[in-house]
């Protein structure tokens, strides 16, 4: 393995040109770095701290949006830079700020949630003027009010010298999104890293995606029924009066849109605002009963209507009024007892239950939208031979539903590290960043509509070896939709980087100058500078390509060759007054790219 050397850098790091290539980039002015998950985004990052570390920047500043990624984040700096660990601190709310305040003194290294840098910052607790590099981690989430975006703010605008590192696999699907992020990081340039690129094919892991197609149960169609009657009725009415618009499909969209209208109405002393700002109360929670049915099960929905009656009893008069509505009562009434009967809970069991009789050292990450079905879930797979399972969700209260701590989401996460755990159940808070090698398996419980989200999720499989996904899609509802949406939006996503790829490549003739002299690569008993190892790659793999290129051509040329020889025809005599037949020999044509293909795949695993 060529390892990769560096004053600042612990020994035993692989030396991966693409990782060189896009540090030496980085390294040149600030940079927006897309790079696809599971291809080494931090080593990269890494490489731009030791060369700060090598010019004796003040402070180094690393934003990531959650308390895991930090204290994970932590735990891989202080493995592979070389200097002392006192001077790498972790930086979160869970300090106080008298501490903070000690931290930041002290510290060389910061790593920390974006959210405490800038309230920090903004009560002057703390100042960026002497921060020389700032790396931000998820760097997608770098727009509007979030933190992330501040802080990039609040360093152009206190930064004596600003150098930025913002590292994502999925900027956005729109160039407008995407050039919007690169502008508001103040970063000078994109570069993409594409995993067709030939410095990184050699580094790809099979990730196997399946979407799974179910249809609803007898059991739970008879149960929308009334529900789905209610809502028409409502609807239709709110339709008469123009307040909802004319759809088939109603979205929360299209409801915020009919609750506008309906206030507009009520403050020019409308009186029909005022029944219909009640009855679009009622279809907003009918249409989240019945989404729960359709895509999460009969449990989740229960639970929902359980909190809403916890709401009731607290003196919600509009929760209180939907309750009393004949058809939910009726509903609660023939719910009260049933078991499970959506298809996705059983689909569930028998994925995980093969996949650790086939794997049983390997590790499950399954992601939902709602606790609820999280808690279902855990209760359901702990019931699995051989299945250890718990939940991993956010820290927000919701209702008299606690959420989990800072420490708690830590152990949780360092227990499905070690094993200790072997399937967890997250919701969104889970979707980026967990760095679990062996989680081979993902698995949707429904899609989500956003492309960065999708890839965030599937990002957690097939990180250092192989990894399946599976997508659950209940047919006829909301899901398919949203999976339309999210596949969409990702392939203009991927074509748009496409066309951005011109701005800065792998291949780029513009590689031809790596001045990177603190960076050596050692292969056996040869030591290179960086630069030079990386053209050696470059070539090596460009004449790999053009072996196979060759090969197609020659094969081709054989194909052609064959094709343009005369077909011998077979004449049968025939009497007098018989016509003429003529036989044509017509063989199956194998297919002339299989075999040059596999043979590329073995070059590139060699």
């Amino acid at each position: 393995m060529p390892e990769l050397c560096h004053p600042f850098l612990n020994d035993g790091i692989e030396a991966r040109a693409y990782q060189i290539a896009a540090a030496k980039e980085c390294i040149r002015t600030s940079t927006l770095l897309v790079m696809p998950t599971g291809f080494g985004k931090t080593a990269v990052q890494w490489y731009c701290m030791a060369e700060a570390l090598s010019k004796d920047i003040d402070k180094i500043v690393l934003t990531a949006p959650t308390v895991g990624l930090v204290e994970q984040q932590r735990k891989m700096a202080v493995e592979r830079l070389n200097i002392s660990p006192e001077l790498i601190k972790t930086y979160t709310g869970s300090d106080r700020p008298a501490k903070r305040g000690i931290l930041w003194e002290e510290a060389k290294l910061i790593i920390a949630t974006p959210q405490v840098i800038r309230n920090d910052v903004d009560s002057g607790l703390i100042s960026l003027a002497h921060v020389g590099l700032l790396i931000v981690d998820e760097a997608h989430h770098a727009k509007g009010n979030h933190a992330t975006a501040q802080v990039a703010d609040r360093y152009k605008q206190q930064g004596k010298k600003t150098w930025i590192v913002a590292a994502t696999a999925s900027p956005g699907s729109t160039k407008k999104n995407i050039e919007a992020l690169r502008v508001r990081l103040g970063v000078q340039q994109i570069f993409v890293a594409n995993r067709e690129d030939s410095l990184l094919k050699p580094y790809a892991v099979d990730m196997n995606i399946a979407t799974i197609r179910l249809m609803l149960d007898s059991t739970t169609v008879s149960l929308l029924e009334p529900l789905e009657a209610d809502q028409l009725n409502q609807t239709d009415v709110l339709r008469r009066q123009g307040f909802l618009a004319p759809t088939e499909h109603i979205t929360a969209g299209i409801i915020e849109e009919a609750a506008q209208r309906a206030s507009i109405a009520i403050s020019r002393k409308d009186p029909r605002g005022y029944d219909a700002a009640k009855r679009i109360s009622d279809v907003r929670r009918m249409h989240m009963l019945l989404d729960l049915i359709k895509t999460q099960g009969i449990r989740s929905a229960r639970s929902y209507l359980q909190r809403a009656e916890e709401e009731s009893r607290d003196g919600e008069r509009s929760t209180n009024r939907f309750l009393k509505k004949a058809v939910i009562h009726n509903f609660r009434l023939a719910v009260e007892s049933i078991q499970e009967c959506h298809p996705k809970s059983q689909q569930v069991s028998t994925l995980v239950t093969k996949h650790l009789e086939d794997f049983p050292e390997d590790r499950v990450l399954i992601f939902s939208e709602y606790r609820d079905t999280v808690s279902h879930l855990v209760e359901d797979l702990n019931t699995i031979p051989g299945a250890h399972v718990d939940r991993f969700i956010g820290q927000s209260k919701r209702g008299k539903r606690q959420g989990m701590t800072q420490k708690q989401q830590l152990e949780q996460l360092e227990r499905f590290r070690e094993g200790e755990i072997n399937v967890l159940v997250a919701t969104s808070v889970g979707e980026e960043g967990l760095d679990v090698p062996s989680a081979s398996m993902v698995l949707f419980y429904e899609p989500v509509p956003s492309a960065i989200r999708a890839i965030q999720r599937r990002g957690r499989t097939a990180r250092q070896s192989s990894g399946s996904v599976h997508v659950l899609v209940a047919n006829n509802t909301r899901d398919v939709y949203v999976l339309q949406a999210s596949q969409i939006k990702e392939a203009r996503m991927h074509s748009v980087l496409g066309r951005m790829r011109d701005i800065t490549t792998l291949t780029s003739d513009r590689i031809t100058d790596v001045s990177l002299p603190e960076f050596s690569v050692k292969t056996g008993n040869e030591s290179l500078s960086a630069g030079e190892f990386l053209h050696s790659e470059i070539a090596r793999y460009k004449s790999i390509e053009e072996e196979v290129k060759d090969l197609k051509e020659e094969r081709n040329d054989s194909e052609r060759v064959k094709s343009s020889k005369p077909e011998e025809k077979k004449i049968y005599t025939r009497s007098r007054g018989q016509k003429s037949l003529f036989e044509f020999g017509s063989e199956e044509k194998s297919d002339p790219w299989k075999p040059i293909l596999d043979g590329r795949d073995d070059l590139n695993r060699q």
